[in-house]
């Protein structure tokens, strides 16, 4: 059983996401404002107010490049909240499902019965210094033109291409659907439609990666609330149970003997989420994937054994839209809204919840009642570490 049904989300807030404060003169929120805004939508998405979270769980996605390493604590005095239970969720872009499976632990634990889980960035309001690079990128890495995560990710996209005949095409055909979603998410950043020329034709990265593949960095705040079973019985909407979760740290991948560097630790993340939700690939309505670059979307469709490794065909007979046989991004992706540093992770949960709800309005998956959401960290992109963390989502206990 492990975690199946034991707690629930309640309450979900986004702000909107916007790029305020690269220029001279415009209006600019630090990352405590948009984090406030993102619990005040949460507490109002059910019915509660900040002083039921006296003694109860708090959850925060700790972004990489804060200054200084006391967030989740400064987070609960910006909130004005002692909590019982306090967690950073320092696992980069897994931190959101991460903390999600370890607060549901938490009730189901009986430690408490109720947690707020928010993280925010205003990467263009606070201009954060780049930090102190790890020696290996140091020495062995920028030398050689290895400059960031653009250029890996496209070493790795260059060798899938290699391995199994992709193309450009097959690629756009995730980037489109992605922004078609988009198209029809008021919250979303970039909602105007693309075709797959236009992915295509867009500017290069880092070959063979191009503008359309990568996330968009962004200010903005998330938030979601958790409860027992129970508590959840009595609040405003329709409680979203956790069914199934998965994590693995520092999966065997990259130049490690035996790994293949096309295979991350969310299959077996995946494996275990949905072993313990006790459901089938056939049974998953729609998938949230976490959507740095178009490629890590690829890879996780196929490590969580939704097609065969390099299964070029699936993507070509797949509709992967809300109308489609396998609905991905249903409201665009980070891609497509915006990736407020690590908060960026929790957009896919949210997304998640409005679907189980039945809240998509023009995007709504018909009859959607289970859900995969997927996080992936990798801390810090010069090192060999990496968090995926999986987690199974539906609208019954």
């Amino acid at each position: 059983m492990g975690l199946q049904g034991k707690a629930a989300i309640v309450g979900i807030g986004e702000t909107p996401t916007d790029r305020l404060g690269s220029k001279a003169g415009e209006p600019r929120k630090s990352s405590a404002e948009y984090i406030s805004w993102a619990m005040r939508l949460a507490l109002e998405d059910t019915g509660l107010s900040l002083k039921d979270f006296q003694g109860q769980g708090l959850g925060v996605t700790v972004p990489t490049a804060y200054p200084q390493p006391f967030w989740p604590e400064e987070v609960a005095e910006i909130l004005g909240i002692t909590p019982g239970l306090l967690q950073g969720g320092a696992t980069g872009g897994a931190g959101a499902v991460s903390l999600l499976g370890g607060m549901a632990a938490a009730i189901n634990s009986g430690l408490i019965d109720l947690a707020l889980v928010c993280g925010s960035a205003a990467p263009f309001s606070e201009h954060w210094g780049g930090g102190i690079q790890p020696g290996d990128m140091r020495d062995w890495e920028i030398p050689y033109g290895t400059m960031g995560p653009n250029s890996k990710i496209a070493m790795v996209m260059r060798r899938y291409m290699h391995e199994y005949g992709a193309t450009l095409d097959h690629f756009g055909k995730i980037a489109v659907a992605g922004r078609y979603h988009a198209s029809l998410n008021p919250l979303a950043y970039l909602r105007k439609p693309i075709t797959v020329e236009d992915y295509k034709n867009s500017r290069l990265v880092a070959d063979p990666v191009r503008l359309l593949d990568c996330v968009m960095p962004a200010n903005g705040g998330r938030a979601y609330i958790l409860a027992s079973p129970e508590r959840a019985k009595t609040l405003r909407k329709k409680p979203i149970y956790l069914k199934g979760f998965g994590e693995r740290s520092n999966p065997s991948y990259g130049p490690r003997a035996g790994s293949d560097a096309l295979v991350m630790g969310v299959k077996d993340a995946g494996k275990v989420a949905m072993e313990m939700a006790g459901v089938k690939h056939h049974e998953i309505n729609f998938l949230q994937l976490y959507d740095d670059y178009i490629i890590v979307v690829y890879l996780q469709i196929e490590d969580l054994g939704f097609c065969a490794k390099g299964d070029v065909g699936f993507y070509e007979r797949t509709d992967f839209t809300f109308k489609g046989q396998l609905p991905i991004q249903t409201g665009g992706g980070m891609i497509n809204v915006g990736q407020p540093s690590t908060a960026g992770g929790t957009l896919h949960i949210i997304e998640a919840v409005r679907q189980l709800r039945g809240e998509g309005s023009e995007r709504q998956v018909p009859n959607a009642k289970l859900g995969l959401v997927s996080g992936l960290g990798v801390l810090p992109y010069g090192k060999n570490l990496g968090c995926c963390a999986v987690a199974v989502l539906g609208n019954e206990a």
